[in-house]
């Protein structure tokens, strides 16, 4: 029946009994997600819940210091604040900027306009390395959209003092180039963090439980140079380029005992603290980067190898050709016309045909040995980043053009620093001592973590009796009587070698008319050599004087001159007999 009682009860407790088995079902199902929330999701939701509530503000640390090797401070830092704006939280955006405006020193407009360009940022720097006072205007602003962050700035007192060597600073802090990028983790710390509880709107509340990390500030390194010789180099250099209207120089100072950099130079330079502004190849440090064809500054260390070797004595005379010598289609010239010569007459009057006819004599297998054996072809291991090794062809592909060329400083490539260095272990007894920068390492309390005092040999490239001749009578005989006369001290005796080298395009590898590198490298005093001077001058202007007697010896005398009287070296000069006239 349609209006039966009965089934109408039957009906509603189905209803009943369906929704009761719903909702219960429903229960368990809320049931079990909770119990899935609180036991296995809750370690990750508190997570979540706590990065809600809580923020991390990085304390920075330090940056360590970087000292000469007398404790002066070449590199320092300080904490610098920089003003930022939350744009999520904020209200009125030129009510803001109007506030900002007179605090920071900024046109409101052009500090609202950036808001608006940038509505999602969280951290939007609007004034940069505040001063205590602007720091002290905002603080006390009461805005919960601005606040204040702080971060190390890296000061250079020296300006443009070793700048090559340095490197500099990025604004994250992070080490760019030369010394402060190949020490940046020991440089610059470890930075500690201090939490905030926020509430919804993402205004401090208060501390959070987690308590701060406190920083562990950066090490420090103390440096071979002497930011003194330093300064005397980099002035002797940028007179030499200056005065001849050159395109560029280098200079290097090393420690002929110990191979330790005393100055490292480039000319033009750049005030380090400037360094981003800069183009980077006006920032290359040239010393350790650009090879370049030595040319007769190579003949000293193919002449140690032959009188080592036996291939000439030290008084045998050399016929050079009055200044021509044909070798096949190939002509070797001299600057000037000379006879018989001796060892000591080719190096003084730097003579390419008589080091041709010695280098014929050894042959392109006992000079490729040489020129390795001198470390050409392989980086010094200065530590310094960006480092050429140089180009040292193997000897398979030589030939017998390669002979003459290599024997007076063509078809070869060095660095400045591999041709000091090799200079180096002449005045040091024929011993290859690895060249360095850095003294010591220290932690950031100042206590020493790491020291390079002692040398550091490598191998023996020249027997000493051999080095001794060919540095305190071969090198003498060119300052006392050859071209290089113009490093002729008053104080010290000097010895060294000039060299004029051909400089290709810079475009294609072919030489470029009236293009020279003028070198020069001395050393004093004679007969207990303390240090080696390298200058290199590029480029000189067309009409002036390019050779490297005339360009760069006087520079070396200058800061040989120098820097010995302010080490406190006694002059020599006194009790030095003066070298009899040479007669071929």
């Amino acid at each position: 029946m349609p209006n039966d009682p009965t089934a109408t009860s039957c009906l509603r407790v189905r209803a009943a009994v369906l929704v009761f088995v719903f909702v219960s079902i429903l229960f368990v199902g809320l049931g079990v997600r909770l119990y899935h929330i609180n036991t296995d999701l809750a370690e990750d939701l508190t997570a979540i819940a706590i990065r809600q509530q809580q923020s991390g503000t990085a304390i920075p640390a330090r940056r360590g210091m970087i000292l000469d090797v007398r404790g002066r401070v070449i590199a320092s830092s300080e904490s610098s604040p920089d003003v930022f704006v939350d744009a999520k939280l904020v209200k009125d955006i030129d009510a803001l900027a109007a506030k900002l405006s007179s605090r920071v020193n900024e046109p409101a407009g052009a500090i609202a306009a950036k808001i608006r360009a940038h509505p999602n940022s969280r951290f939007m720097i609007v004034a940069k390395e505040i001063d205590d006072v602007t720091e002290d205007a905002v603080s006390t602003m009461g805005e919960v959209a601005v606040g204040l962050s702080h971060r190390s700035v890296r000061n250079y007192p020296l300006h443009e003092s070793m700048a090559h060597v340095l490197g500099w600073v990025g604004r994250d802090g992070k080490g760019m180039e030369g010394l402060e990028l190949r020490y940046d983790k020991h440089l610059s710390g470890t930075p500690g963090w201090r939490g905030t509880v926020r509430d919804a709107r993402r205004r401090a509340i208060g501390r959070s439980t987690r308590g701060p990390v406190a920083p562990e500030d950066g090490g420090h390194i103390v440096l071979t140079i002497d930011a003194e010789i330093q300064r005397v180099t980099e002035d002797a250099l940028a007179r030499a380029v200056l005065d001849k209207r050159a395109e560029s120089g280098v200079a290097i100072v090393m420690s002929a005992r110990t191979g330790e950099i005393r100055a490292m130079a480039c000319y033009p330079t750049f005030d380090a603290n400037e360094a981003p502004s800069v183009p980077a190849a006006l920032r290359r440090n040239r010393t350790v980067t650009d090879p370049t064809e030595p040319g007769s500054t190579f003949k000293p260390i193919i002449m140690s190898s032959a009188l080592d070797g036996g291939f000439v004595s030290r008084t045998e005379k050399i016929d050079c050709q009055m200044g021509t010598l044909r070798l096949g289609r190939r002509v070797v010239k001299d600057t000037r016309p000379h006879g018989l010569m001796n060892v000591k007459g080719i190096i003084a009057k730097s003579s390419n045909i008589g080091m041709t006819k010695i280098g014929l004599r050894m042959g392109n297998d006992v000079l490729h040995e040489t020129v390795r054996r001198f470390g050409f072809g392989a980086i010094t291991g200065v530590g310094f980043p960006g480092e050429a090794r140089g180009l040292v062809r193997p000897l398979r592909k030589w030939s017998r053009s390669s002979t003459p060329s290599v024997s007076y400083g063509y078809e070869i490539a060095v660095t400045p620093l591999q041709l000091a260095t090799a200079y180096v272990a002449l005045m040091n007894d024929g011993v290859l001592i690895r060249p360095r920068l850095v003294r010591a390492i220290l932690n950031a309390s100042g206590d020493v973590v790491e020291e390079f005092v002692d040398p550091e040999p490598l191998r023996r490239v020249a027997s000493s009796e051999v080095s001794r001749f060919v540095t305190r009578e071969l090198m003498r005989a060119v300052v006392e009587e050859g071209g290089g006369h113009r490093a002729r001290s008053e104080q010290y005796t000097v010895m060294g070698k000039t060299g004029t080298a051909k400089l290709l395009y810079k475009d294609k590898p072919v030489y470029e008319p009236g293009a020279y590198l003028g070198t020069f490298v001395g050393a004093a005093p004679v007969e207990s050599p303390e240090l080696v001077v390298l200058v290199m001058v590029r480029r000189p202007a067309s009409g002036l004087a390019y050779y490297g007697g005339a360009v760069s010896a006087p520079a070396v005398k200058d800061i040989l001159d120098r820097s010995l009287a302010y080490m406190g070296v006694p002059p020599d000069r006194a009790k030095s007999a003066r070298l009899a006239t040479y007669r071929p």
